[in-house]
């Protein structure tokens, strides 16, 4: 059974990126564990925790295998790599696709993630491939196009992935917010468009090895 990790910084990551596709894979056979660095407390603080969010929109995905490594929101450049590395490596997980970040997302704790799965991704033991996924806003405001190159159809679970972040009732935004189901729905009809699907998400190639993705 091929094995895939999605290792993303905050609950809601993991569904915007790839929802649609972490259903595909389990659709298909894949394994795949959902690993999230954060807290899931908002913007740092206490309070107002996307925890339940992410237990209902997992279970929508049909993820069975979920992990929160509860770093601080917003505060990963405060952390060592090393621990990062380290917290991920005690899960003792054996992936042949990891999926993650950007390294050209605004947010910090993206580009931080992104670092963490490339060293976790080195391809010691065996090949690994890493695909990077496109956060809406995240990677539309930094000034850096992101680089799609990579395209997984998802018209049949296009409709699973919007009821999934609907999960997020402190995220989820009315239109024309790219955090609304109109804004989640337009941008994989304009990934469709991109490479002649009715819906894909889009990918970007870290690292690619034959059979070892979708």
């Amino acid at each position: 059974m091929r094995e895939a990790a999605v290792l993303v910084a905050h609950a809601d990551d993991e569904t915007l990126g790839a929802g649609g596709t972490i259903v595909k894979m389990l659709k298909d056979g894949w394994k795949v564990s959902v690993v999230v660095f954060s807290d899931t407390y908002r913007f740092g603080g206490g309070g107002v925790s996307n925890r339940e969010g992410l237990e209902k929109a997992c279970i929508i995905l049909g993820v069975q295998e979920l992990h929160v490594l509860d770093i601080p929101d917003q505060q990963f450049d405060a952390v060592p790599m090393a621990v990062f590395t380290q917290k991920v490596m005690d899960l003792k997980l054996t992936p042949d696709l990891i999926i993650t970040h950007t390294d050209t997302d605004l947010n910090l704790d993206h580009r931080i993630t992104c670092d963490a799965a490339k060293i976790l991704g080195r391809p010691r033991q065996k090949p690994v491939s890493i695909l990077a996924c496109e956060s809406p806003v995240a990677s539309f405001w930094n000034g850096h196009p992101f680089q799609a190159n990579y395209f997984v159809d998802i018209t049949e679970s296009i409709e699973l992935k919007v009821k999934a972040f609907e999960q997020y009732v402190y995220e989820i935004q009315e239109s024309p917010n790219a955090w609304s189901p109109e804004g989640l729905r337009l941008l994989a009809r304009y990934h469709g468009m991109q490479c002649g699907l009715p819906y894909a998400e889009a990918f970007s190639v870290i690292r690619a090895y034959k059979g070892l993705l979708l």
